[in-house]
């Protein structure tokens, strides 16, 4: 797992925040990538956790935490996809266009920081792209329920495991419920009414 690199991104938030327009959201909230001019957005993240969409297919992404910098990309190009993000808990930050973040990137030469930033999300998304693609349903289960016990307990409480999972990789809601069915009696996970509350071990295998 990529570290993420922390005082490069302070290095362009630094430069970013005084032309941005801060947001302070609460959980459940739903934030549009784009402004009422249609112009793409760049958000940044001071506190708090998401979940990011692919909205061709309502594919779950990632559920990201705070500090972040999300569509910074696009001051290069814009994507040919589109994504919403969903607020997990209470959110706060600032965003500004692409434009803007262009132009004051350029005036103060902080390209360094913003390829650093760059390549972590790239490889972020291989990284993702490594457990999922190509990977057995349980491998997938596998892997979502990982990721989730390393979340605070604040969001395991606040997220459904077999929404989540489904969400996240696909696989039917029956077949999910078989394999988490099987990890409680074999005491590998705890949940609570359908949320995670730990969990012991996993086996590579099912």
């Amino acid at each position: 797992m990529y570290a993420k690199p922390l005082t490069q991104l302070e290095v362009i938030r630094s430069r970013l925040v005084e032309a941005g327009k801060k947001f302070s959201l609460p959980a459940d909230s739903e934030i549009s990538m784009f402004n009422e001019n249609n112009e793409q957005l760049i958000f940044f993240f001071k506190e708090g956790s998401f979940v990011l969409y692919r909205e061709m297919d309502d594919l779950l992404m990632e559920l990201v935490s705070a500090p972040t910098l999300i569509g910074l990309a696009s001051i290069f190009q814009s994507s040919q996809f589109k994504y919403r993000l969903i607020t997990q808990t209470d959110c706060q930050g600032f965003t500004l266009p692409a434009s803007l973040a262009l132009e004051i990137i350029e005036k103060n030469k902080i390209w360094q920081s913003v390829c650093y930033w760059t390549a972590f999300l790239m490889h972020s998304l291989e990284n993702r792209d490594a457990r999922f693609i190509g990977a057995t349903t349980y491998s997938q289960i596998r892997t979502t329920l990982l990721i989730m016990d390393s979340w605070s307990s604040e969001l395991r409480e606040r997220t459904g495991v077999i929404n989540f999972v489904q969400k996240r990789t696909k696989i039917s809601r029956s077949v999910i419920a078989e394999v988490l069915s099987a990890l409680r009696k074999g005491n590998y996970i705890e949940m609570d009414k359908g949320k995670l509350k730990t969990v012991n071990r996993l086996p590579n295998n099912y």
